[in-house]
């Protein structure tokens, strides 16, 4: 990599973070180019620099959030495990990484409606190979005996939604440390789908 494109790689980082800051503080709509290069004490070509325009930058938060996500499950189904160790696993690493990434999780659900159709199409996508491969484990899962659940479809956006609503309620100052709740969704979890040995919880990550 030249020192020319390490530079651009820099400067994209920084307008990615301090954008997702901004967005997450005061709203997309309420953000403009302007206040991310005045909160970066540059000008607002240097983010035109980078971005042509605010939705992009939006879109590609959207994107590593969901890869993030998607990276996180694939490592957990690759696992050499049960369905319900490999369930929790998943469970335990999702928590952490929407607690790690509060702001983008946030950005993520309330934003939605501000992506360009052909953005949104794309999240779209990486959306339905999740919710597809997380309720391909729990098939899996009840294949085996190990899961007990009627409608595996419903049961993987369940298990979605109970982990994502932790950017809500999260608070770093808190009753409880990140490794707690990671360990209580995991739990909760495989109550959803009926795991038998979801008591005796697996120090699995």
């Amino acid at each position: 990599m030249s020192i020319k494109e390490e530079v651009r790689l820099l400067k994209r980082e920084h307008i990615l973070a301090r954008a997702e800051q901004l967005f997450y503080e005061r709203g997309y709509k309420a953000t403009s180019l302007d206040a991310i290069a005045e909160a970066m004490e540059m000008t607002k070509p240097f983010v035109y620099g980078v971005f042509d325009k605010k939705t992009d930058i939006l879109a590609e938060i959207y994107r590593r959030i969901m890869t993030k996500t998607l990276g996180v499950l694939n490592d957990a189904i690759a696992l050499d495990a049960s369905p319900t160790d490999r369930l929790q696993a998943f469970a335990r690493s999702l928590t952490r990484l929407t607690i790690e990434n509060q702001s983008a999780v946030s950005i993520f659900f309330r934003e939605e409606g501000s992506l360009d159709p052909d953005k949104a199409d794309e999240i779209n996508a990486l959306k339905s190979e999740f919710d597809s491969r997380l309720a391909g484990l729990v098939e899996e899962g009840v294949r085996t005996g190990e899961f007990a659940v009627s409608d595996t479809r419903m049961a993987s956006l369940a298990i979605g939604g109970l982990i994502s609503w932790v950017y809500v309620w999260y608070r770093k100052d808190g009753r409880l440390e990140p490794d707690e709740i990671s360990g209580s969704m995991a739990g909760f979890v495989l109550n959803l789908v009926g795991a038998a040995d979801s008591r005796d919880l697996k120090n699995i990550s």
